[in-house]
């Protein structure tokens, strides 16, 4: 199996699925045709025979000091080869070598946060030392030698002692907020994922990208000052030895409250006791089957909770949490969008209870998500707080409930996401939750950076990597939605997540549960819109109007396909829409229309905002 990540364009084909229960040209990678070859995956979407997922465990004591950004530890990794080969090497990913001056980035730095990266004091595998000479580094990768490899369905322990400044200024997913408040993110030595697609992942961060992480358990001890607080991935282990017995009792009481318990407020800084006094905490976490761990820290922020039933059936309570700077009120009501959010997901857009035992809104800067945890920056508008915060808890689903692989195919996870929880933000009263269309049609659709999602996302720029992802694929998706019908859409979301929960899908995977799902063939679809450079372009043509009947035709003059809208306006200024989805061009290119009116017309309008056209000029016709 090859060692390596990228998927070379040049050896990708597309795959006829002759013989097989469904039968597509859909572009297919050659990887995932080995794959379904060697029966790790298969042409229905689920994993095959012979799939599998390594794992490990993680057992980490840690000392952080949010004033000096210091952050050493050791961390005991018993990893579990699940896979048939036997490994000769092993990859360790240490994110924070971003910062070492010769790592390549493609995001700005600070220049005082210049660092050497990770410092590896030792590392050891079932009790023997690595030499450091036999230390490789490619990146944010260190490559090291496993004494006699390790062989199929066994495991070995790795302990590694470890330290790292990490930034004081640069925030990428992390950074400082004030003197003694920082989020912690991709900071300990972490195995790469091994998979039956590339085998070792070895893409070295870029600071762009984003993840794409083995499902583990963690135990985690966390040592910070005596007056700083922290929150986290995962179930806290100790709180009632290190709270005041008075705050605790407020933390249990928002575990089972519809409305928002203050657990700790401005007076309470000044007036009450926090934490038990004489100690110097040591915060011990607990998270099963996650992808990644994150924390903040605190001595002085505000922090509101409110819990909310996910599943009727078992009544599982999920916990939110909103912590933001002391002083401000811009975190006060987040609690209620995050607790809305997830009860709308839960019971509704994807109709699968919430997976974690908690999410915690932590006010820091922009929008990123870890498993229990969203780094989302404040906002004095209202409807950019519920977006940011609806879409970083939404991303518990994917990749976190579902581990799709972000460095490579982040189109799946932040198309789903940019489009599943805006019906979120129309309830907060957002009249165009789905802006992502207009702006992709505007400025990236047709273009030489339009890139086709069968790129990995590697290979893209920083332009390219958002207009891409968040644009193109969440309007593929959109328009997917409207021709399944939002039922059929969710059927789909929800045996993709049955079938790769905790597991590794490609977006070949959710091609073939898709067919599988509707007993339909997508490619006619599915290949325009995320294999190929293409465009949308509709045109209104052969307008006649005579006798009170209107005729016309629709042309498809590109090759995206989506829905047409035809705007009738009356001499009255009154309206009529004619609508018909995208699934209008599954075989041909041109759609004639015929209907007689008791009404006077006066203009016909073709699309709308919402509707991609890279040449709108023909979309308009004026009855004279």
């Amino acid at each position: 199996m090859k060692n390596t990540c990228l998927l070379i364009i040049v050896s990708l084909s597309f795959f006829s699925l002759k013989g097989l229960s469904q039968e597509s040209n859909i572009f297919i990678p050659v990887e995932h045709q080995k794959a379904i070859r060697k029966g790790s995956r298969n042409t229905e979407g689920t994993p095959g025979e012979h799939y599998f997922q390594n794992r490990a465990d993680y057992v980490i004591n840690a000392r952080f000091d949010p004033k000096t950004a210091n952050l050493e530890g050791n961390e005991l990794i018993t990893y579990y080869n699940n896979s048939p080969d036997t490994l000769k090497n092993l990859v360790i990913r240490l994110y924070p070598n971003l910062f070492k001056p010769e790592t390549v980035r493609q995001v700005p730095i600070d220049t005082d946060d210049y660092s050497k990266g990770v410092d590896i004091k030792s590392i050891s595998i079932n009790g023997t030392e690595i030499p450091a000479t036999k230390f490789r580094y490619q990146g944010t990768n260190l490559i090291i030698p496993i004494p006699s490899g390790l062989s199929p369905s066994l495991s070995f322990k790795i302990k590694i002692d470890w330290s790292v400044d990490l930034p004081n200024k640069t925030l990428i997913r992390m950074g400082r907020y004030d003197t003694s408040t920082y989020f912690v993110a991709y900071w300990y030595p972490q195995i790469a994922v091994y998979d039956d697609i590339s085998g070792w992942c070895t893409e070295s961060y870029t600071g762009l990208y984003e993840f794409y992480n083995d499902y583990n358990n963690f135990d985690i001890k966390i040592e910070v000052p005596a007056n700083c607080l922290v929150w986290a991935t995962g179930e806290l282990q100790n709180g009632n030895e290190i709270f005041h017995k008075n705050i605790f009792s407020r933390i249990e009481k928002a575990k089972q409250s519809d409305t928002v318990i203050k657990i700790i407020t401005n007076e309470d800084y000044k007036e009450v006791e926090i934490l038990k006094k004489g100690i110097t905490p040591v915060w011990h976490f607990k998270a099963n089957n996650v992808t990644d761990f994150a924390f903040g820290v605190s001595d002085s922020y505000i922090w509101d909770a409110i819990s909310v039933e996910v599943d009727s059936s078992t009544h599982r309570r999920v916990l939110i949490n909103s912590v933001y700077k002391k002083g401000t009120t811009t975190g006060e009501g987040v609690a209620e969008i995050g607790r809305y959010t997830i009860l709308k997901l839960s019971t509704d857009l994807i109709g699968v209870p919430y997976p974690y035992p908690h999410n915690t809104i932590w006010e820091g800067h922009g929008g990123m998500e870890f498993p229990m945890m969203c780094n989302n920056g404040p906002s004095d508008n209202s409807i950019h707080e519920v977006f940011v915060t609806s879409h970083e808890i939404s991303h518990s689903y994917f990749p976190f409930m579902v581990g799709t692989n972000e460095i490579y195919y982040a189109w799946i996870d932040e198309g789903l996401i940019t489009f599943i929880p805006k019906a979120v933000e129309m309830d907060y009263g957002n009249a165009n939750a789905h802006y992502y269309i207009n702006s992709y049609n505007k400025y990236a659709m047709g273009s030489i950076n339009d890139i086709p999602m069968a790129v990995p996302t590697t290979h893209l720029t920083q332009n390219t990597y958002f207009m891409q992802n968040y644009g193109r694929a969440a309007a593929g998706f959109y328009f997917l939605d409207d021709m399944l019908g939002k039922d059929t859409f969710k059927t789909v979301l929800k045996t993709f997540i049955s079938r790769w929960e905790s597991k590794h899908p490609t977006p070949t995977d959710l091609f073939f549960t898709l067919n599988s799902v509707t007993n339909q063939d997508w490619g006619w679809f599915w290949n325009p819109w995320f294999n190929s450079f293409a465009y949308a372009d509709l045109a209104l043509k052969n307008v006649v109007y005579k006798d009170n009947k209107l005729q016309f035709s629709i042309q498809n003059n590109g090759s995206l396909p989506v829905p047409i809208k035809i705007i009738i306006t009356y001499e009255d200024n009154t309206t009529e829409i004619v609508y018909q989805t995208a699934m209008v061009w599954k075989d041909k290119k041109e759609w004639n229309y015929s209907q007689s009116f008791t009404k006077k017309i006066i203009k016909i309008k073709l699309g709308d905002r919402n509707i991609p056209d890279a040449f709108p000029g023909d979309n308009y016709y004026v009855i004279k």
